[in-house]
């Protein structure tokens, strides 16, 4: 793609207040355009009876005129009327179409007095139509400071349209840390941390008890797949057949094959596939300063308890899920000139597990600050099946070439109303080293201090189960983004919970978790757009106005997770049809007119199980036992990034002006005879209408993909992990030159 010529031109700013919200603009309240004959039915009867009632009082008039003071009689003005044509004037609503200006600052504009108009919409200082600088100084001014800070992003990335650069922060086009934090905050807070967890190690009474298990003691907790998992990977001319057990890894190279493997071009690593023998229902990046490995947590559940077939007796099934485990794997990196972390020739390794029997982990956050000083991978809170959050220490195994099973007796902490009845933790999310913040199954979100242990706040936000929350870490992390089954998504600040808050005024329901993040350059949240209907798209919220949402990427069926990177502005989206979508979400805010946008389609997963009826012990060609058989292709081309809708819109206006030149003799460019234009444009609207098709198209459940994880850390800044419900893996390597 070329470069944009519009793009690269510094503009000069001077240090003024913007006026945002100016006292003398006019506030059009929109007219009504829509159609209703009953409205108008009514309508006419009353002004027909306004008539009526008008000619009847003339009447009266005329035959007792009446004189005024003057002596002057009323009889002049009726015959004036008598000469002029009675002309009836329809009593219309003088509140609708009015333009309606504040004089002053203290004067409240006239409510419209039109019942039929929306009035539960955003009426702020920016503007719905607001495209680039108006946009870009309305969210991040006034403070010129703020907008040079968001002009160099969108610079910095202008030639990435699709992919982050695997450049170091030094380089122009690097990835970078935050720049809305002060110099040393990074520092500082990894200081405070081990100062932190020092001063809990020394004065705790309730520390962490861990005892160890064996390897076959560990199988009771750890989800153990029934067969090996058969994988079509590589070119999607050239795929080959690779079988995959549970706990093994291969590493890719860029054309999707294994690098050992002879017909692979590329012997450079470019990621690594393993099967965790389960669905992974969380994961989550360990945040390190180390440049050696990286660590993944992964929180998985078994393929039983998602398959349709129901225990006869709900005692056993209740006490079958009451254990659960977090798997830990590492990854090693080779560290180039000039260049992010790549990954390593080395296969995927399991370092071991932490197995509990608090029931079946659900959510899974390791907290944001690095730790690693202090010999552990970091602390994990883990929301578990009984409706309460564990906090656990990962330590650092003793023997790190065997993998580590330990069982914990009693974690750092744990987090929960235990003096409501039935009310229950739903979600949770980090606000710093020692705060974190949980929502509730009765609605209400809380602020807890880990040590010591405290309940600091309380807000009932919502009034139904909360399905998912977000802290703004760590340029605001006490605003607090939350999801309802049902109802508005809301931002609250619990620095001033009782009078900070705002929410989109679309009610909606939600029954995904895993679409709600925070982007830090972008400083706003990204989530499943906010929509009465159901949609396939995720919007952008700044958190300044959160309360107005812009479309950021589409996806062909219904989404399931995004993840925003920490170090770029670059998303990835999961869909249920096993496919993955990356795009550059700070080109997509700022786009001009006419500027083609891209988004790329990373890879596609699709399942299949096992037929039923197959013996058990015949299922593969060497007798050993398989699940299911899974496809992954990759390499495709970029493709615009836009709604099918508008799209299908932009189609049929250009079809209708088309149609209008050519009844008016002035059809030019295309074949009247050969009807090649007509051929094209039904292929175009043929293509459109399968994708709109699409998003209503159901999957095998196994195919869909559950979680995405961005890492953290700025070194590995291109590595994302992508986890499938059919119990796989893909970390990959994601930046490009």
């Amino acid at each position: 793609m070329g470069r944009r010529s519009t793009r690269g031109i510094k503009k000069s700013y001077v240090e003024e207040h913007l006026a945002l919200d100016d006292d003398d603009e006019p506030i059009s309240v929109p007219d009504d355009q829509s159609k209703d004959d009953d409205f108008d039915a009514q309508a006419e009867g009353a002004v027909h009876d306004v008539d009526e009632d008008q000619d009847e009082e003339e009447e009266v008039e005329q035959a007792e005129p009446t004189n005024d003071e003057d002596g002057r009689s009323d009889d002049d003005g009726a015959g004036k009327a008598k000469d002029e044509p009675a002309q009836a004037k329809k009593q219309r609503n003088a509140g609708v179409g009015m333009v309606q200006s504040r004089k002053n600052f203290h004067e409240i504009p006239h409510y419209p007095l039109e019942t039929r108009i929306v009035t539960r919409v955003y009426a702020g200082p920016l503007r719905r139509y607001a495209r680039y600088s108006a946009l870009r100084d309305a969210m991040y001014g006034p403070e010129y400071q703020r907008i040079k800070i968001i002009w160099d992003l969108e610079i910095r990335w202008t030639h990435f349209p699709v992919l982050p650069p695997m450049l170091p922060p030094e380089d122009p086009q690097g990835v970078i840390p935050s720049p809305w934090l002060p110099r040393g905050f990074e520092r500082h807070h990894k200081q405070r941390g081990a100062l932190w967890y020092d001063t809990y190690q020394t004065n705790s009474p309730n520390f962490q008890v861990t005892r160890a298990l064996s390897p076959k003691q560990a199988q009771v907790f750890i989800p153990q797949a029934d067969g090996d998992l058969t994988t079509l990977i590589g070119p999607w001319d050239k795929q080959k057949e690779f079988r995959l057990s549970q706990s093994g890894g291969l590493s890719l190279s860029s054309s999707g094959l294994p690098i050992e493997d002879p017909d692979s071009t590329d012997q450079t690593s470019n990621g690594w596939m393993f099967d965790v023998g389960g669905i992974p229902l969380a994961a989550a990046w360990a945040p390190t300063a180390r440049q050696d490995f990286q660590v993944l947590a992964i929180a998985t559940i078994p393929f039983s308890d998602q398959e349709s077939t129901q225990s006869e007796d709900p005692s056993t099934e209740a006490a079958a899920k009451r254990t659960g485990s977090i798997q830990l794997w590492e990854f090693v990196a080779d560290m180039p000139e000039n260049r992010l972390a790549s990954p390593s020739r080395r296969p995927p390794r399991f370092l071991g597990a932490h197995c509990f029997d608090w029931g079946r982990p659900k959510r899974l956050q390791f907290c944001p600050v690095p730790l690693d000083s202090s010999g552990t991978y970091g602390i994990m809170a883990v929301l578990c099946g009984d409706g309460k959050v564990r906090v656990i220490d990962a330590k650092y195994a003793d023997d790190a070439d065997v993998p580590f099973y330990g069982w914990i007796e009693s974690p750092m902490v744990t987090l929960g109303l235990l003096d409501d009845y039935s009310v229950d933790v739903t979600c949770l999310s980090w606000v710093n080293t020692n705060r974190i913040a949980l929502g509730h199954s009765d609605g209400s979100i809380t602020l807890w201090s880990i040590f010591p242990q405290r309940l600091l706040h309380r807000v009932g936000v919502h009034t139904t189960y909360v399905i998912d929350i977000c802290s703004a870490y760590p340029s605001n992390p006490y605003l607090i983004a939350s999801i309802p089954v049902g109802g508005c998504a809301t931002l609250t600040d619990l620095s001033q919970p009782s009078s900070e808050f705002t929410y989109f005024p679309v009610p909606a329901i939600s029954f995904q978790p895993n679409l709600l993040c925070w982007n830090e350059p972008m400083q706003g949240f990204m989530a499943l757009y906010p929509s009465s209907t159901p949609n396939t798209t995720i919007a952008f919220l700044h958190h300044r106005f959160f309360c107005q949402a812009r479309s950021i990427c589409t996806g062909p069926n219904t989404l399931t997770c995004v993840s925003a990177g920490a170090t770029h502005p670059f998303i990835l989206v999961g869909c249920a049809d096993g496919s993955v979508f990356s795009c550059n979400a700070l080109q997509k805010l700022f786009k001009q007119k006419g500027e083609p946008l891209r988004k790329i389609r990373i890879f596609e997963h699709e399942y299949r199980p096992i037929e039923p009826g197959i013996p058990a012990n015949t299922n593969g060609s060497d007798g050993l036992r398989l699940r299911g058989a899974v496809r992954i292709l990759q390499g495709f081309l970029p493709e615009v990034n836009d709604d099918p809708r508008t799209e299908k819109r932009k189609e049929m206006d250009r079809k209708k002006r088309e149609e209008k030149i050519k009844r008016t003799g002035k059809m030019k460019g295309r074949s009247k005879s050969t009807g090649e234009g007509e051929d094209e444009d039904d292929d175009r609207e043929a293509e459109l209408d399968e994708r709109l098709a699409s998003r209503v198209v159901t999957h095998e459940p196994l195919t869909r993909v559950t979680v995405i994880a961005w890492n953290p850390n700025v070194q590995f800044s291109c590595w994302a992990a992508c986890a499938m419900a059919s119990g796989l893996i893909k970390v990959m390597d994601l930046g490009v030159r």
